[in-house]
């Protein structure tokens, strides 16, 4: 079990040392009115998003990570990130040895009204237990306080009105 805590530690020290950090905040300065170390944070939970997300694509779980309005503000870093192509490029490539797309839900997948009672019943049990499997995978996998930054801290400092509000 040690062995697997350290592999896991190791990998994502290596995802999280990245040499093209400076370009992508300053990027993301430019974007959104935050401090140095806000984006700096931003940056550091969105590397480690990205990393989770490409364990789970390596480990072939039977589900797949997704951007919920909790981690809006990782999904903002994420579009910054990918706009310096070469930079998130060789990240993907050097420190998770799998690029990881952005594939936004498309039109067909969101369901905007519902026939019954019971299909909009069956479609919020799906989405729950879709959200239960994430959070219990980035539980075992960046432990308690991972959890609490991205679905408590986050969306409290930084929901989707106060992000529109940042934004230059």
């Amino acid at each position: 079990m040690a062995q697997i805590i350290s592999k896991i530690d190791s990998t994502l020290e290596t995802a999280l040392d990245c040499n093209e950090d400076n370009v992508i905040i300053e990027g993301f300065m430019e974007r959104y009115s935050v401090s140095r170390e806000e984006a700096e944070e931003i940056l550091t939970e969105t590397k480690k998003w990205l990393w989770l997300a490409s364990e789970n694509i390596k480990e072939k779980k039977s589900f797949r990570m997704f951007i919920d309005h909790s981690l809006i503000i990782i999904d903002e870093m994420w579009h910054n990130f990918i706009l310096h192509t070469r930079a998130y490029q060789k990240f993907c490539h050097e420190k998770l040895n799998l690029f990881v797309h952005h594939e936004p839900t498309p039109k067909a997948a969101q369901i905007i009204g519902f026939d019954s009672d019971e299909e909009k019943q069956k479609f919020q049990q799906q989405q729950e237990e879709k959200l239960s499997q994430q959070l219990s995978y980035i539980y075992d996998k960046l432990g308690a306080e991972t959890v609490s930054k991205w679905y408590e801290e986050f969306p409290e400092k930084f929901s989707k009105k106060k992000i529109h509000a940042l934004k230059r």
